[in-house]
């Protein structure tokens, strides 16, 4: 309004005038374009942080206390290469007994193929297809000492070894 008066006044040229209405006009334009940058900005990551959270929800199924109490009762013994459950005890290869060991105290009870590197040896997985082959034997293996204990040791695509319950998969 302050402008609008002041060229009322005739004290500025047509060129000026123009001028500064184009200005004004710019200014305005530039201004919303940077709320609308700030806005998405602060949006990015709220919908980042919930989408990630709506994911894990998704993923992380909690088990029941049935399931707890059945991974409880499992025993694994790396000095005598056992598998216990009851009266049902199996032995097995070292290897075997080592992965089940950590199956059954880590609290999901899974582990990712790059994991393996840190509870065998440095080179266990490289990627390659004989390490695939070294983790479907180990998988297989792993089964066998398990049978008809309840338990099972499964693959899961994103490149994951799980140990869950026949019952309750």
């Amino acid at each position: 309004m302050e402008l609008a008066d002041y060229c009322k006044n005739e004290n500025m040229s047509a060129t000026a005038l123009d001028f500064s209405e184009n200005m004004v006009f710019h200014a305005y334009y530039w201004m919303g374009i940077a709320f609308i940058c700030i806005c998405l900005t602060a949006a990015m990551p709220l919908w980042y942080f919930h989408h990630q959270k709506k994911l894990h929800s998704e993923q992380d199924t909690p088990m029941s206390d049935a399931q707890k109490g059945e991974f409880k009762k499992l025993r694994v013994n790396i000095h005598t290469r056992e598998v216990t459950l009851g009266n049902i005890s199996r032995k097995s290869r070292l290897q075997v007994v080592t992965l089940l060991d950590y199956l059954v105290k880590h609290p999901q009870h899974e582990i990712s193929f790059s994991e393996l590197n840190t509870v065998f040896h440095e080179n266990f997985f490289d990627g390659s297809s004989s390490a695939k082959r070294k983790i479907s034997t180990l998988k297989y293996e792993a089964n066998e000492a398990l049978k008809d204990m309840g338990f099972e040791l499964l693959r899961l695509p994103p490149g994951k070894l799980v140990m869950a319950t026949k019952k309750g998969n």
